[in-house]
């Protein structure tokens, strides 16, 4: 009796993994970055007018976090973090970094990648910029001074009310990490293809920001803070609306 519930136990693993196998290669998750259009000018919550001549973001690694990992994730954020260097893909995660030129932007989405993540419940997604490495997509012509930058913004800003006009030029080296919460969690418990957009509202990078009032080094922090809340995870609706 031992022997046959042996190969019975023996025949149910082997089932199970065969199953397992079979949904982990039919889940996949395209993620792609969508940047708002660039108007010729921004108007920001304080009476400036900000007019971008150059404004470049560079996404590095972008990885499915689950359920079960969200709330760790979410208080390791408030950790000192340090740029890393490319990383490699996982079935979870994208490691090649991409220059967004934000200048071009009309609105359009851009693929990253597609991720083949293994059955579970995933909660959120973190989205991390990086300095662009010789590796990064888009360093092409004028955009090869990425290379060590995460973020780049130039132009001119002039205040609303007293036409006083002076350059804007900010830059950020730093690695730059957001935690985003999905509106809903996947659930791949079947083969299945879900799509997760990555939205990027540069029009609210300067809210906040008194440029005739406040350092370079404190336009520079506040930017980087306006980055990580200009970022949203949105999900397609499903077919039922919800």
């Amino acid at each position: 009796m031992s022997s046959r519930l042996s190969v019975i136990l023996a025949s149910v693993s082997l089932l199970t993994l065969a199953h397992c196998m079979r949904v982990t290669d039919g889940i996949e998750v395209d993620v792609a970055y969508q940047p708002a259009a660039t108007p010729a000018q921004i108007r920001t919550d304080l009476g400036y007018r900000v007019h971008l001549e150059r404004a470049l973001l560079v996404l590095g690694e972008v990885e499915l976090i689950r359920c079960d990992n969200l709330v760790m994730d979410l208080w390791d954020l408030f950790g000192p973090r340090r740029a890393r260097a490319h990383v490699l893909d996982t079935p979870t995660s994208l490691g090649t970094p991409l220059v967004l030129d934000l200048m071009e932007s009309a609105g359009t989405p851009e693929l990253a990648g597609t991720m083949k993540p293994p059955p579970g419940r995933y909660c959120g997604i973190r989205v991390v910029g990086m300095p662009a490495d010789a590796d990064a997509l888009g360093l092409e012509g004028e955009n090869a001074d990425m290379i060590d930058r995460s973020v780049l913004v130039t132009g001119r800003v002039v205040h609303q009310a007293t036409g006083a006009e002076s350059l804007l030029s900010a830059e950020v080296s730093n690695a730059v990490d957001c935690e985003l919460v999905l509106d809903r969690p996947l659930v791949f418990d079947s083969p299945v293809l879900e799509t997760v957009s990555i939205e990027i509202d540069q029009t609210k990078w300067f809210d906040g920001i008194d440029f005739a009032l406040l350092s370079s080094e404190a336009v520079q922090r506040k930017l980087t803070e306006n980055i990580r809340s200009s970022l949203q995870a949105v999900l397609p609706y499903a077919e039922d609306g919800l």
